[in-house]
Formats: structure tokens, C-alpha cells, sequence
């Protein structure tokens, strides 16, 4: 359940259900899988808050079945999995208890989320690799790759670098207002005590379509620090800071000229707060963030509350 209030433009506020999900899987031998049921919601800084069961947002765009997979796993270092998966790509995922922050990031938008398709997975010592043949941005009958490649050289850090290459003749969907993006993404996890660092960067661009009405290429870039502190079994912290800029001029005029939603030529910053407190099976969080964007009159400042039981 989460609560949250927004002034600035726009000026709303809503009291909903983030996430009433069942998840049930088999994650040993030969044969595995696993699905995940139930309503959720999106909540992201810089955009209005909707009822979690609205249409067009939320639990409507990939359904009350949003993640589903069958795996093949014929040894320790391979892994085969049909179905429609999590992305590759960026550090923060879908659901708000997934994530140390209860709303996603800016940037976060800008990421495919769940694709459907095939991903083979192979692991060995420091190294690891991912290779998937998906429908990118949930586009149905467009194909795209989606890949990551992944190095850890030690037990507190990790380097990863992901993609996704959709068909240059994507067409949007409720999903990705634009869909035919390649994606760059490169992670980096480090821990360092009760400290866990979390930065990436994500390289955005988009070709001209003349089937979709796009006359230029266009390109952003967007760069994100999270950050989570655990001061001890009870409390922790999470933040979170972005920059994210369209590479566009403000009088731009091709549909795919903005990616961070403020308009062509615009760039936002952002910046959120989120102490929690866990005891057993319950939790609750509280959250400030703060989302500036450059060229757009005003600014969104929201306070939010979630809190709930996950077993």
C-alpha cells in the first residue's frame, strides 16, 4: 500500500495498492520456472501517480500475469528460459519492493521492462553472459536483441554492460512511446561495508523511420547514482540522483526527439530519499524526491509512504 501527495503542477494525490502479487517457483533441477501474479503499480518521480488498476498505466500494460518463464538448466553454467522476462537492462527493476527506492527513476522510463522471448545464460567463475531474442519494448511482432555481459572480480564488486537492439522500424506501444531505441547500458555494483553503490549509465539512440515518421536520428544519455545504506538488520536508507538529457534542439520537430519527457532540447535532474524499516515480514518506507526539469515551468516535490507484508 502506498500514499502519495505531489505539489507542483498537476498538484494530485492518491492512496493505493503498489502491490498485492503472488509469486511460486521452481528454481532447482533440470526442468524449472516461475510465475508471478497479481496487480501492481509504477509509481516514478516526474510523472502524475494513477490508481493501480487504471486503464493504459500500471497493472493493464503486461497484464495480471506480468512475469512467467519455463528453464532448461542441463548444467551449472548454462540456463535456456522461455517466457516473458525481466529486462537486462539498468539497475532498478519493476516492482516498488524490489528496488530501494519505492518509485522508479526518470531514466528508468527510458528501459524496456518485460520482453517475450528466449534467453540463454551462461556462467562460469568471475564471468557471465546473457543473449536474448525478444519482442523489444513489448512491441508484439517486432524483434529485437537484448544482451548483457557481466564481471566480477571480487564478491563486493560488479561490472556489467547490457543492450537492447530493436528493429529500426519499431513502432510505439503503451509500453515505450519510442520504440525503435538502441540501448547501451553500463552498471557498476560495488559494496563497501553497510555502503552499496550502485551507479550506470545509459547511452540512448534512435534512427529516422520514414515508416514512422521520424526524420532525424535522435540520442540522449542519461546517468544515475543509487545508493543503499544499511545501518542494521531494521533500518536502511536509499537514494538516488539522475541527470537525463535529449540531445535534441528545443525546436526540433521529429517525434523521437525526446526521451526524458520534458520536450525536445530538454534535461532533468532529480533526486530521492527513501529511510526504511523492516521488522521481519514488515515494512515501511518513507519517501521525498524532487524532479527539476529544464524548459518546463514548475517543478514536482512528492512526499510518499508504502508499506506492507512480503513473506
Amino acid at each position: 500500500m502506498y500514499s502519495a501527495h505531489t505539489s507542483g503542477p498537476g498538484e494530485t494525490s492518491l492512496t493505493d495498492l503498489s502491490n498485492g502479487l503472488l509469486t511460486v517457483t521452481k528454481n532447482t533441477g533440470f526442468f524449472r520456472f516461475g510465475v508471478t501474479a497479481g496487480v501492481y503499480a509504477f509509481p516514478t518521480v516526474g510523472q502524475a501517480v494513477y490508481p493501480t488498476t487504471q486503464a493504459g498505466v500500471n497493472t493493464s500494460l503486461f497484464g495480471y500475469v506480468p512475469s512467467y518463464y519455463v528453464a532448461f538448466v542441463p548444467n551449472d553454467r548454462v540456463t535456456v528460459s522461455v517466457g516473458q522476462l525481466a529486462t537486462l537492462l539498468g539497475q532498478e527493476s519493476g516492482f516498488t519492493y524490489q528496488d530501494t527506492n519505492v518509485q522508479r527513476g526518470l531514466v528508468w522510463t527510458a528501459e524496456p521492462t518485460f520482453s517475450r522471448g528466449v534467453r540463454f545464460t551462461y556462467a562460469r567463475g568471475k564471468f557471465s553472459g546473457d543473449l536474448e531474442y525478444d519482442d523489444g519494448y513489448y512491441s508484439g511482432n517486432h524483434r529485437a536483441f537484448e544482451g548483457l555481459l557481466g564481471w566480477a572480480p571480487s564478491a563486493s564488486t560488479n561490472l556489467q554492460v547490457a543492450f537492447i537492439a530493436p528493429q529500426a522500424g519499431t513502432p510505439p506501444n503503451a509500453t515505450a512511446s519510442i520504440a525503435n531505441k538502441t540501448e547501451y547500458d553500463l552498471m557498476v555494483t560495488q559494496q563497501a561495508g553497510k555502503l552499496q553503490l550502485m551507479p550506470y549509465a545509459l547511452f540512448i539512440d534512435s534512427p529516422a523511420s520514414g515508416a514512422l515518421g521520424y526524420t532525424r536520428n535522435e540520442s540522449a544519455t542519461g546517468l544515475v547514482l543509487l545508493a543503499d545504506y544499511a545501518a542494521d538488520a531494521h533500518f536502511s536508507v536509499g537514494a538516488r540522483c539522475e541527470w537525463f538529457a535529449n540531445h535534441s534542439g528545443t525546436s526540433d520537430t521529429s517525434p523521437n526527439a525526446d526521451f526524458v519527457g520534458g520536450g525536445p532540447g530538454s534535461r532533468a535532474t532529480t533526486f530521492t530519499i527513501t529511510p526504511a524499516y523492516h521488522a521481519g515480514t514488515v515494512f515501511v518506507r518513507a519517501e521525498f524526491s524532487s524532479v527539476d526539469v529544464l524548459g518546463v515551468a514548475g517543478a514536482q516535490r512528492r512526499v510518499l509512504v508504502e508499506s506492507g507484508v512480503q513473506f
